[in-house]
Parts: C-alpha cells; structure tokens; sequence
C-alpha cells in the first residue's frame, strides 16, 4: 500500500481526482435518494405487486 500511496503522492494534481469523484458520488447519491422519497404511493405499489408477481412465477416453474 504504500507504493501506491508513494506513486499517488509524486502526481501533481491528483486531488482533483478524488474531489471531483466524491461530488460526482453525492450528486448521484442525493438524486436517487430526492427521486425515490418523492416517487408515488401508486407506483410503489406496482413495483411491489410486480416483485410478488415473478416470486409466484418462479415458484410454479419448478
């Protein structure tokens, strides 16, 4: 690990790197999560429905 840590050190500007990932993650992070808080009761529900659907599917197949 530390030859890594080494070789990371000796790159200028490498920090760059690591802020713009982290605010890429949160971005990403933070819309799904605003995306599913706000997603309808309704459509939840289908998904739900949908979910128990394929289980019993399954179950018969075999």
């Amino acid at each position: 690990m530390s030859f890594v840590s080494g070789v990371l050190n000796g790159v200028e500007g490498i920090q760059y790197y690591y802020i713009a990932g982290l605010l890429i993650f949160m971005t990403l992070f933070i819309v799904i999560l605003y995306r599913t808080v706000k997603m309808p009761r309704k459509d939840l529900m289908k998904f739900k429905a949908s979910i128990l659907e394929n289980d019993k599917m399954e179950s018969n197949e075999i």
